[in-house]
């Protein structure tokens, strides 16, 4: 369903990621918004499926699985950002995503976001800083496990 803009706004103002944005681009990016709501247990997003939405954790708390089963690799808790790797890596998800309680999404589609990207080209400087931190982070990961 059409998120709130008055209600998204705050939730992308606090996203590490989405707040560098300039406040012009996150108000056109709440009106974009659509909010998703998830019980405890259900898959957000799968591994393997076609990506084609991104999202903004807005209330609860979600869990990342890169394998099926097993302790979850990383938690998203509110104003954190995620799904948007598929949009730039040919459209498959690498991960599942499962609400871990009652969460609150707010989703974009790739192809809305695609051309919010064009209107503000230096948000796409800022997903490719967030992502690169996320990479090297797993990287230090890798090698404290003798990897």
């Amino acid at each position: 369903m059409r998120a709130r803009p008055t209600d998204v706004l705050p939730t992308l103002r606090s996203c590490p990621t989405l707040s560098r944005i300039p406040l012009d681009g996150l108000r056109l990016l709440a009106e974009m918004a659509e909010e998703e709501r998830y019980e405890a247990g259900e898959v957000i997003v799968a591994r393997g499926e076609t990506a084609e939405r991104m999202g903004v954790v807005a209330r609860g708390r979600l869990d990342v699985h890169v394998a099926d089963s097993g302790a979850p690799v990383r938690i998203l808790t509110p104003g954190e950002l995620f799904g948007e790797y598929g949009m730039f890596s040919g459209g498959i998800r690498t991960a599942t995503v499962r609400a871990g309680e009652e969460s609150v999404v707010y989703s974009f589609a790739y192809d809305r976001f695609k051309a919010f990207l064009i209107t503000f080209p230096q948000a796409s400087f800022v997903l490719l800083e967030s992502a690169v931190a996320r990479l090297r982070s797993c990287e230090a990961r890798l090698r404290e496990l003798g990897a």
